[in-house]
């Protein structure tokens, strides 16, 4: 039953902002899809998180250059389900790029954390 397809309703972070107002943070961990939810973002929100994994850094990597684009300039990062920070202050989005790049494939996955500095 794990191969059936079924249809799900999407809806774009954009418009959970319109419905509900703007969050203080977002929690995106939606397996290998999280720039694709980013790309439904026009705005920067003040605070969000995205899973990554390993096997996936490219996904990462769009995640990175998305938020830049909208103004996230502070990322850290927490490794596996340890909620420690990696880096204790914002780096740039390029330091946080080369520190996934460099990682073990056994680290695994954990949680980019951003935040814009001026906003």
């Amino acid at each position: 039953m794990w191969d059936a397809a079924i249809e799900v309703p999407v809806v774009t972070v954009d418009a959970l902002v319109e419905q509900y107002g703007v969050p203080t943070f977002a929690k995106i961990d939606v397996e290998g899809f999280e720039d694709e939810v980013l790309a439904g973002l026009s705005h920067p929100l003040p605070a969000l998180s995205f899973e990554f994994t390993t096997i996936a850094r490219a996904v990462a990597a769009r995640c990175l250059d998305r938020l830049t684009a909208l103004g996230f300039d502070g990322f850290d990062v927490a490794l596996g389900d340890d909620k420690s920070m990696t880096f204790h202050r914002w780096v740039s989005a390029g330091e946080m790029a080369a520190y996934l790049v460099g990682l073990p494939h056994e680290a695994n996955s954990g949680d980019v954390y951003c935040v814009s500095r001026d906003g």
